[in-house]
C-alpha cells in the first residue's frame, strides 16, 4: 500500500511539473515513463551493485524533499551554437530534444534516473551546428538554495560533424538540506570533439547522485573534467560507449575533501569500435573524516581492436582518518589491443619532500598545501584553455585555504 501511495504522490507531482512546463506530448509521455519505472524499481543496493559498495542511501527517505527548480543562466551562445532552456520553447531546440533527450541515458537504467525524469526540470539543450568551433566556453550555472528541495536538471549536448564545443557546468547550491539527480546526455556528431566540465562547488549539506552517458561516433572525442570542492555527497556515474571507430575519451577529476565530504565515482570506459582510445586520471587529496571512492571498469569488446586504454586513481591522505578506496577493473575480450593499463595508490604526503620545504623556511601547513597543489595540478596541467585552467586552479586554492 505504501508503494502505491508512492507512486500516486509522485505521479500528482510530476504532473504539476508537467504542467507549469507546457509539456509537449513526447516529453509528458518521457515523464510518464519516469513515474511509472519509479514506481517498480529500487533504490541502488550497496549489497548487490558493485557501483555502490561503499555508499548505501537506502534509508534515504526522498518522499520528504519537495521537487522545485533551481536557479539557471546561460551564456555561450554564438553563430552555430545554440544555447537554450528547453522550457523557452524554441522549435529548433525542441526538435532535438524530441530526437535524443532519454535516449542516451534512459529512464530505465535505475530508480534515481527514472525519478529524474518523472521530476525534470531545467533541461538545457547545447546544440552545435557541423563546422562550427565555438570560441569560447558554453557556461551553465545552476544554484539549488531551498531547504528540502530535490532538483533534477538535464543537460543535453549535441554537435554536428567537425565541430568543437566546450561545455563548463558550475553547480552550487545553499547551506539546506537538498538533492540533486542531475543527467547529462553526450551525443558527438562524426570527428566532432565535446570538452565538458562539472564544478561541484555544492553546499554542506547537499547530496547529488548524477549520471552522465556518451556514445561517440567515427572519429570523435570526448575530454571531461570533474572538480569536487563541495558537498555532502557527491555520486557520479559516468559511461562512455566507444562506439565509432577512432573515436576517444579522456576522464578527469580532481577532489579536495574534508569534514566527513564523500566523493564517489564509477566510470565505465566501454570500448566497442576498432581503434578506440580512452584515458583516465582521477585523484583526490583528503583531509578530515573525507573519503573517496572510485570503482572504474575498462572493457575492450570483440571488435575493439587495436584498443587503447588506460586507468589511473591516486589517492593523497593528509590525516589518519580520511579513507580512499579504489577499484581499477579491466575487461579485456580480445587480444588484438595496443595497451590495457590501470593504477591505483593511496597514501600520505612524502615526509622527505614536506621536510625539505619545511627546511627553506617554509610552515608545515604551507608546505603540505604546496604538495597538494602540486599533486593535484597534475590533472589541471591537462586543462589547454589557459583562462580556465587559472580559473580552476583559484577554485581548488580557495578550498584548500578555507579547510
Amino acid at each position: 500500500m505504501s508503494s502505491a501511495i508512492e507512486t500516486t504522490s509522485i505521479d500528482a507531482a510530476s504532473k504539476a511539473l508537467g504542467l507549469e512546463n507546457h509539456d509537449a506530448a513526447w516529453l509528458a509521455s518521457l515523464r510518464a515513463e519516469g513515474v511509472r519505472l519509479a514506481g517498480q524499481l529500487s533504490l541502488p543496493d550497496s549489497r548487490r551493485e558493485r557501483p555502490w559498495k561503499y555508499l548505501d542511501i537506502s534509508g534515504l527517505q526522498l518522499g520528504d524533499y519537495t521537487p522545485a527548480a533551481g536557479k539557471l543562466t546561460l551564456s555561450g551562445a554564438a553563430a552555430g551554437v545554440v544555447v537554450a532552456n528547453l522550457a523557452d520553447g524554441d522549435a529548433k531546440v525542441q526538435a532535438t530534444a524530441e530526437k535524443h533527450l532519454g535516449k542516451t541515458v534512459t529512464p530505465g537504467r535505475s530508480r534515481l534516473d527514472a525519478l529524474h525524469y518523472a521530476y525534470l526540470r531545467d533541461v538545457v539543450v547545447v546544440d552545435v551546428a557541423a563546422n562550427t568551433e565555438a570560441a569560447e566556453p558554453v557556461r551553465i550555472g545552476r544554484e539549488f538554495s531551498k531547504a528540502k528541495q530535490l532538483s533534477a536538471p538535464h543537460t543535453l549536448i549535441v554537435t554536428g560533424a567537425n565541430s568543437r564545443v566546450t561545455v563548463v557546468e558550475d553547480c552550487r547550491s545553499g547551506d539546506g538540506d537538498i538533492v540533486v539527480l542531475p543527467v547529462v546526455e553526450v551525443i558527438p556528431g562524426p570527428a566532432s570533439e565535446v570538452r565538458y566540465v562539472t564544478l561541484h562547488r555544492w553546499g554542506a549539506k547537499t547530496q547529488v547522485f548524477s549520471d552522465q552517458r556518451l556514445i561517440t561516433d567515427r572519429d570523435s572525442a570526448f575530454w571531461n573534467l570533474n572538480l569536487v570542492t563541495g558537498g555532502k555527497v557527491v555520486k557520479g556515474h559516468i559511461e562512455c560507449s566507444l562506439e565509432g571507430r577512432g573515436s576517444s575519451s579522456e576522464l578527469l577529476a580532481v577532489t579536495f575533501g574534508n569534514g566527513s565530504q564523500h566523493a564517489d565515482f564509477f566510470t565505465l570506459q566501454d570500448h566497442i569500435g576498432a581503434d578506440t582510445r580512452s584515458d583516465l586520471m582521477y585523484k583526490s587529496a583528503l583531509t578530515d573524516h573525507a573519503r573517496s571512492v572510485y570503482y572504474g571498469l575498462t572493457r575492450i569488446g570483440l571488435g575493439a581492436r587495436n584498443g587503447d586504454a588506460n586507468q589511473e586513481n591516486r589517492n593523497l591522505l593528509l590525516s589518519k582518518t580520511a579513507k580512499a578506496d579504489s577499484d581499477p577493473v579491466l575487461e579485456i575480450l580480445t587480444n588484438d589491443i595496443i595497451r590495457a593499463s590501470h593504477g591505483a595508490t593511496a597514501g600520505p604526503v612524502d615526509e622527505e619532500q614536506l621536510y625539505y620545504l619545511q627546511t627553506r623556511g617554509i610552515p608545515h601547513a604551507a608546505a603540505e598545501a604546496l604538495l597538494v597543489r602540486a599533486f593535484l595540478g597534475q590533472v589541471l596541467a591537462r586543462v589547454k584553455d589557459e583562462t580556465l585552467r587559472e580559473e580552476f586552479i583559484e577554485i581548488l586554492d580557495a578550498k584548500l585555504e578555507s579547510r
